[in-house]
């Protein structure tokens, strides 16, 4: 039963979409392989795109907005215009457009591979080095021409305390960089954020929501809020569980590549990915039909208005063992059928 206020406001949803080219294999093999742009974000499917397509059209069906955290370190290899394109769509059809970065990138300079033994992450670098590498993809986003970020997400999640005093050198004062359920056991207890903003040496965080599920043999562990990693009866539980228990916002993760499926990594023979296209139409619905409870919220709008610091310590989005195992059938069916 429902207990929660009718009077509560309404959970912010972060919808947000990385989109990035891919290097395909250029490290390991560059004679034979080259990086990747239009496969990984348009997914062409007899002639429609179906990756930053779908996704474009889904939102805009049902009038919600996301944020698109767009790769420009790969300017490097694929100039200004090819990215370009794209952010221009995205903007066109309403959508938030920020910073998204992968500093594997600068293994690559005028669209040659320079050095192939890559760096992939956004923390343990020293910290001018840090700042550097912030400074050099906010700049290449305004090449696109459509002004600066006001936020950013590092790729896979890298991060550290070092990453967050980068980015407000940067001049970038809002992220998603934390995903806690990816963390070493090591990592800063600071960076242990499952749920709601919190300020990070000068940077307002929102973190990857996570939820407390279980393994196949029955032990507990968190699940990233991702379209790939949850059924929709997972996701829109622990939206609803969310709301009730008063949190403010929840981070959601998805990218273009994984509305479509491929027969290998140069993206030929494309087809639709049923699955994660219908758990993505069906987050869209189900957030759209309950405005009082969720509102599609954009990092974009942050600086406009007070985040909502911290959550409740008691606080726990929690999944079942059921709806994990009904999870894993989906996705070993769908890893198997075209």
């Amino acid at each position: 039963m429902d207990t929660a206020p009718t009077n509560r406001a309404a959970l912010q949803v972060y919808i947000t979409v990385d989109t990035e080219a891919s290097v395909a294999g250029a490290f390991a093999d560059p004679q034979r392989y080259r990086p990747l742009l239009d496969g990984p974000v348009d997914g062409m499917v007899n002639g429609k795109s179906e990756a930053l397509g779908f996704l474009l059209r889904t939102l805009q069906a049902y009038g919600l907005s996301a944020t698109f955290f767009t790769e420009s370190l790969q300017n490097r290899y694929f100039g200004v215009a090819p990215m370009q394109r794209r952010a221009e769509q995205i903007l066109a059809a309403g959508q938030d457009l920020q910073l998204h970065l992968h500093p594997c990138w600068l293994n690559f300079a005028d669209g040659k591979l320079i050095h192939p033994q890559p760096n992939d992450a956004s923390t343990g670098r020293p910290l001018n080095e840090l700042i550097a590498i912030f400074q050099e993809a906010r700049q290449r986003f305004t090449d696109w021409g459509f002004g600066s970020p006001v936020a950013v997400r590092t790729g896979n999640f890298s991060t550290g305390r070092d990453t967050f005093a980068a980015c407000a050198a940067a001049g970038l004062h809002y992220s998603s960089n934390i995903a806690a359920a990816l963390l070493p056991a090591n990592a800063d207890a600071a960076l242990q954020r499952y749920y709601g903003f919190c300020q990070l040496d000068g940077v307002t965080e929102l973190p990857l929501t996570s939820f407390n599920s279980y393994r196949l043999n029955g032990s507990r562990c968190q699940r990233i809020m991702a379209i790939t990693a949850c059924s929709v009866t997972e996701i829109t539980g622990a939206l609803q569980q969310a709301w009730q228990q008063g949190l403010s916002a929840v981070c959601i993760l998805t990218h273009p590549f994984e509305f479509i499926k491929r027969r290998n990594g140069s993206f030929e023979q494309c087809s639709v990915n049923q699955l994660n296209q219908s758990r993505f139409t069906a987050l869209c619905r189900f957030i759209a039909t309950q405005p009082a409870r969720f509102s599609a919220c954009t990092f974009g709008g942050l600086p406009q208005q007070q985040p909502e610091y911290g959550a409740a310590a008691s606080v726990e989005l929690r999944g079942s063992y059921r709806h994990m195992l009904q999870r894993t059938v989906q996705n070993v069916l769908n890893d198997h059928l075209r």
